[in-house]
């Protein structure tokens, strides 16, 4: 998401490293640079060159603050994360870093047009829907709940594997989405299409796969606080079957469109072509969903591509949007949005998948 919340300033990157291509997301390995985030006296009135020039983070006016940062968590995020074209922006309307943003935006301050109800909410000590996990009782919700500023990593199959966008849960049980930058690696969550960092971020550049077809590498993250929302098909959260039961929620994994069928399910025939009779269509727009084969339906010419799943961010952007609940309105034609599309409703989301309407 947003590179990670925490992505910095590309003036300070260079400052410290020259020019580079980031491979992955920053705020780990080599782009894991200390003094952007901490000081070590609260003091600070001058840069780190020898005559003392040089762009640094600016101080909180209310601190020394705790682990030696620069300000609260989420201001000094934001510090970097808002309203400046040349990186990520995370926090309402996008100041020009990228196209659209894959994880849109979240709210603060329940201001038109990103309400409270519109997304993530930063600072808000309400209880997760569908869950039991709360925020921090002073501080609320904070970029650090989602975002491990220092990157995290696994070893899965022997292999040290960073998380996405350094999406880390202290709460969780080690659960990390992974990812591959520039070639795909079907056994990863995540597909990141460019190595060039202003791409990194855009939509059009992030595709989804679906390593287990019982799962969802995403659904799972989630889970760790939507507890409700995610598991698998037949199951507590979700029940219904894949030979026809109905569901109690909608799957998130485990069920790929069309599979079941019948006009209460949903039709792999009008995800690709946007018409029941899969006729010729003019559909340009398809929502991300995951593939197991790396394979995704870009193209109303072939038919022929199956296994396609939704998950949470098919449907939802990760931090938020201009629509409630960052529901991703797309009609199946017209300029992508991070609300979907600008003539996009409800229904359109819905017809994506279903034929009902």
């Amino acid at each position: 998401m947003k590179r990670s919340l925490f992505t910095m300033t590309i003036m300070v990157g260079t400052l410290f490293f020259g020019g580079m291509l980031w491979a992955g997301d920053y705020h780990t390995g080599s782009t894991l640079v200390c003094n952007q985030c901490h000081v070590m006296h609260f003091s600070q009135s001058h840069g780190y060159s020898s005559d003392g020039s040089g762009v640094f983070t600016p101080l909180g006016s209310g601190g020394p603050y705790e682990f030696l940062l620069r300000n609260e968590i989420n201001d000094l995020c934001l510090a970097c994360h808002d309203g400046d074209s040349s990186r990520p922006d995370v926090l309402g309307a996008d100041a020009g870093y990228t196209g659209v943003r894959q994880a849109g935006a979240l709210n603060r301050d329940d201001a038109s047009p990103y309400y409270d109800a519109t997304g993530h909410t930063l600072d808000s000590t309400d209880p997760t829907p569908g869950g039991t996990w709360t925020p921090d009782a002073t501080k609320g919700l904070m970029c650090t709940d989602c975002h491990s500023p220092h990157g995290r990593t696994k070893t899965i199959s022997g292999v040290s594997t960073q998380s996405y966008r350094n999406l880390w849960r202290d709460t969780s049980s080690g659960t990390i989405v992974t990812y591959a930058v520039a070639s795909n690696v079907t056994t990863r969550d995540v597909y990141e299409r460019s190595t060039l960092a202003d791409d990194h971020y855009e939509y059009s550049n992030v595709d989804l796969n679906e390593p287990d077809t019982t799962e969802s590498g995403f659904g799972k993250w989630c889970k760790d606080c939507h507890t409700e929302f995610h598991g698998t098909v037949g199951g507590s959260e979700i029940g219904g079957s894949l030979t026809g039961g109905d569901f109690k929620r909608h799957p998130a994994a485990g069920a790929n469109i069309g599979d079941i069928g019948g006009v209460q399910h949903s039709s792999a025939i009008l995800f690709k072509t946007g018409s029941i009779d899969g006729g010729t269509t003019t559909k340009t727009n398809w929502l991300k969903v995951m593939s197991p084969t790396g394979d995704w339906y870009e193209s109303a010419t072939d038919p022929t591509i199956s296994g396609l799943t939704p998950t949470c961010i098919s449907c939802h952007k990760g931090h938020g949007n201009q629509n409630a609940f960052g529901l991703i309105q797309m009609a199946n034609t017209g300029d992508i949005t991070e609300e979907g599309t600008d003539s996009g409703a409800y229904k359109d989301l819905c017809k994506q998948c279903h034929v009902q309407g």
